[in-house]
């Protein structure tokens, strides 16, 4: 995986550090959104690698970046809403240098921060979040004009709720697809290949032709 080491600025105060895989031809463009930084969240991420590999491996460039406050990004860990504006200004970054369209992939406090970013991003192709910890908080409505979610969890996650998590699927409609790994934890350690071949899968049904 070639990947090229760049720097995305969201304002005057804050600049992220951001890693990119660009392909030739490719469908679209995937950001993978790391887990939360006071607890050791990076970009660096098992679960992060596992979605880029996916993505990659469907035939989409791939950024994984740090949140703001995180490794060499700028600023401080802003609770939330200002990583969400990080992810808007990754977005619009991708944007100016690629056709095609966007996807969202998020695992933990990173599906948390991807969804309230969907929120404010028109026509994405598709979104998955890993793991998201509802004891956190909760999910932002998946946008009506927004391509199909598949979220992703263990079936002993600790940090979540199956019930509530079908619940938002209900609520989402025909689109959301919930997917229980039994036996499954918080971490995916040794599960990874599961997430990338979910990844890989999700991104080839939401691919149209290559750009």
């Amino acid at each position: 995986m070639s990947e090229l080491k760049v720097t995305i600025a969201v304002d005057e105060a804050v600049s992220l550090e951001a890693a990119y895989s660009p392909l030739e031809g490719a469908r679209g463009a995937a950001v993978v959104l790391h887990p939360h930084p006071n607890y050791g969240g990076s970009m660096d991420n098992n679960v992060v690698w596992a979605l880029t590999r996916g993505a990659l491996a469907a035939g989409w460039s791939a950024l994984r970046f740090n949140f703001r406050g995180v490794g060499r990004s700028t600023g401080r860990h802003g609770g939330g809403a200002a990583e969400a504006e990080d992810v808007l200004a990754v977005a619009g970054w991708l944007a100016q240098r690629q056709k095609g369209p966007l996807a969202l992939m998020g695992y933990s406090f990173g599906s948390l921060i991807g969804s309230l970013a969907a929120t404010r991003l028109t026509g994405l192709a598709c979104g998955l979040w890993a793991s998201p910890p509802l004891v956190l908080g909760e999910l932002a409505p998946w946008p009506v004009q927004a391509g199909p979610l598949l979220i992703m969890v263990g079936s002993a996650d600790e940090f979540t709720d199956v019930g509530r998590l079908e619940a938002y699927c209900r609520q989402t409609g025909a689109r959301c697809r919930l997917e229980v790994s039994k036996g499954g934890d918080h971490f995916w350690w040794g599960g990874e290949s599961v997430l990338t071949q979910a990844s890989r899968g999700l991104l080839l049904s939401a691919s149209g032709p290559a750009v």
